[in-house]
Formats: structure tokens, C-alpha cells, sequence
């Protein structure tokens, strides 16, 4: 649910100008200090939360962070409010409440990115292939997981084209304990490297190419969103290579 949410960056502006409302509404003060100076950091805090929401981060913590940041943006633009006009001191309490729920949301922000997120364990023989691979069941089953995961700590995918008859085994022995096998067709395997980043692909490569026989290979990093939509694309540039450069 909380995974598409392009409007998150507006909300920090919304919270922005219901804290400089009441200079539409009172009286202005001659003495422009500090007001100004509250409203400049104000609109610093404001356009730092809207950034917030493209932070390569889950969505709980990026959501966290959006809000914490855009509630301090509110407090500080209500203090330039108070300073610029001559609106009632009362309004003072919304500012407070205000700074207490941006210390809370940010600390949740950084509760939650310290929580590493876990794949389910898929043991049933309907997401097994002979050998020890998942199959493309596991894959989509695995999606709602693998999605934010990504999103937070980016992967890489490498799809490999092999000889129809491939077993899985080489494959599953030349890998890192947190990387994915998927069999996805004949002699197609996906590979879903968890940690390392672009970086870890040329080892594994390497090893990969003393055990199997490799006849077309591509690569993409994976930082979130559909993965379906990811894996067709990497499917097509698969496909391009092996019809355009077999046997690599």
C-alpha cells in the first residue's frame, strides 16, 4: 500500500503553508527579523522532506522521514508566522505539537531502517524445480518482498541462456549464501544477487563461467518498483543478445 506514493512530495508544502497562513490573515509587523530568517528555514526543511520521498529507502522510511521533516519545516514556518505578524501567541502549542510528532516520525524512520526485511521461506515442492531452483511461482510469490527490499538495498539481476538440459546444481554451488536461483525456462536461469551491488556480478560471473556453459547473459540493477516490469526487460535484452551474439 504504501509502495506508490508520488504525492508524498507535496505533503511537506502543504504543512509549509498552513504554517505561513496567518501572515494572510494579520496584521504585519514592521521588524522583518528573524522572521525571515525562520521562513528561510522553513522553506530549506520543506524542499529537504519533498526530496526525502525519493531517498533509496523502504517506504515506511522514507514515509517517516517525509513527515518528520515536513512536521519541523511546519514548526519553524509557524515561529516566522509569529515574528512577521501579529497573530496570537497561542498559536505557539500547534508549533510544539507540531516538533514533538517530527522528533517521533523521524525516530520511527530510523527504527524501521534498521529493520533488515527477511524473504519468506518457500519449501513446497509446487515453487521447487528438480535440482534445488525455484521456479517463476517462487518469483512472483517472492515479489511483495523482494520490492521493498530492493528499494532499500538495491540488488543486481543476471538472467544467463544455457543448454536446454542445464542443471541447476553448478549454479546453486557457485553462489553467495543470500543470492536466488530461479529456473525460468529451458536452460534460462535468473539470478537475484542480495548484496554487493553492481560490484558483485563479475565475481560471480567468473565463477559461473568455469561450471556452466553460457551462451548469452544479461544484467540489471534492481533498486524496486514492479518487478515483473524489471524481469521483462531483462528477458528482452536477453533475448536481443542471444539472437544478435550467441555464444557469449
Amino acid at each position: 500500500m504504501l509502495e506508490g506514493m508520488p504525492w508524498l512530495y507535496a505533503v511537506p508544502w502543504i504543512f509549509l503553508l498552513l504554517g505561513i497562513a496567518p501572515l494572510w490573515f494579520y496584521s504585519q509587523r514592521e521588524d522583518l527579523y528573524p522572521g525571515l530568517a525562520y521562513l528561510m528555514a522553513a522553506l530549506i526543511l520543506t524542499g529537504a522532506a519533498s526530496l526525502y520521498n525519493r531517498a533509496p529507502a523502504a517506504a515506511v522510511v522514507r514515509l517517516c522521514w517525509v513527515i518528520g521533516l515536513g512536521l519541523l519545516g511546519y514548526t519553524v514556518a509557524t515561529h516566522a508566522a509569529l515574528n512577521l505578524t501579529s497573530m496570537p501567541v497561542f498559536y505557539q502549542g500547534s508549533a510544539a505539537v507540531a516538533a514533538l510528532g517530527a522528533g517521533v516520525a523521524v525516530l520511527c524512520g530510523l527504527y524501521f531502517l534498521q529493520q533488515r526485511e527477511t524473504l519468506p521461506s518457500l519449501q513446497q515442492e509446487s515453487y521447487r524445480e528438480r535440482g534445488g531452483a525455484m521456479n517463476r511461482a517462487a518469483l512472483m510469490a517472492l515479489a511483495p518482498s523482494l520490492e521493498p527490499m530492493a528499494a532499500a538495498r538495491p540488488m543486481m539481476m543476471l538472467m544467463l541462456q544455457t543448454a536446454p538440459d542445464q542443471a541447476p546444481e553448478p549454479i546453486l554451488q557457485t553462489l553467495r549464501g543470500p543470492d536466488l536461483v530461479f529456473r525460468l525456462g529451458e536452460g534460462r536461469y535468473l539470478l537475484i544477487l542480495q548484496e554487493g551491488g553492481p560490484q558483485a556480478v563479475a565475481p560471480v560471473f567468473k565463477r559461473l563461467k568455469q561450471n556452466v556453459q553460457i551462451q548469452a547473459y544479461a544484467a540489471l540493477p534492481y533498486e524496486g518498483g514492479p518487478l515483473d516490469k524489471a524481469l521483462g526487460q531483462l528477458e528482452a535484452e536477453l533475448e536481443h543478445i542471444y539472437l544478435t551474439q550467441p555464444g557469449i
